[in-house]
């Protein structure tokens, strides 16, 4: 019998590259006995919607994207009454929770990762009643990770983050 496997996939995170290690991402997880329903974000808040409405279904859940792309698929599953292990693909343009876990950066070996890893359990926060998984923060520089744009943080990764916390030095 087959396992089942939400795989979210933000198309705006990360850095511009091909498709075929994503391809192989996909191809490694059906191989290790996963029936796959592959879906697509849209906009901000679509991944824990998508969990929300139909992770509870699944035997477990992979999103691939950036941090804030495994922030709302947790927050998603942090709804369900019994929520689904949650696989993370780092693809996004910093992957700063991915590199303190010494996740792989290369979505086959992170896939890979996922089908030998027997799991383990992470402590989620939760602020003003809203689920998190990395950070919460508050005074200076707030913003900055929400206000640097999607593009700029594509083109210049880290650098983004930087510039956009000059901005709100004054």
């Amino acid at each position: 019998m087959s396992k089942t496997l939400l795989f979210i996939v933000n198309p705006r995170a990360g850095k511009t590259r091909s498709a075929a290690p994503l391809f192989e991402a996909v191809t490694l997880l059906s191989e290790a006995g996963y029936l796959i329903s592959i879906r697509q974000t849209r906009e901000r808040g679509h991944a824990a919607r998508m969990v929300r409405e139909e992770g509870g279904s699944f035997d477990r859940v992979v999103c691939c994207g950036g941090d804030g792309t495994l922030n709302e698929t947790v927050a998603g599953a942090m709804a369900l009454d019994a929520p689904p292990p949650i696989g993370y693909i780092p693809c996004g343009s910093t992957n700063d929770f991915a590199a303190s876990l010494c996740l792989p950066d290369e979505p086959p070996a992170a896939a890979q990762r996922i089908n030998e890893s027997p799991g383990r359990a992470l402590d989620v926060g939760r602020f003003n009643g809203r689920p998190f998984i990395y950070v919460a923060s508050f005074g200076a520089f707030t913003q900055t990770s929400y206000t640097a744009s999607q593009n700029i943080k594509n083109d210049l990764g880290h650098l983004a983050y930087i510039l956009e916390g000059v901005k709100d030095l004054s």
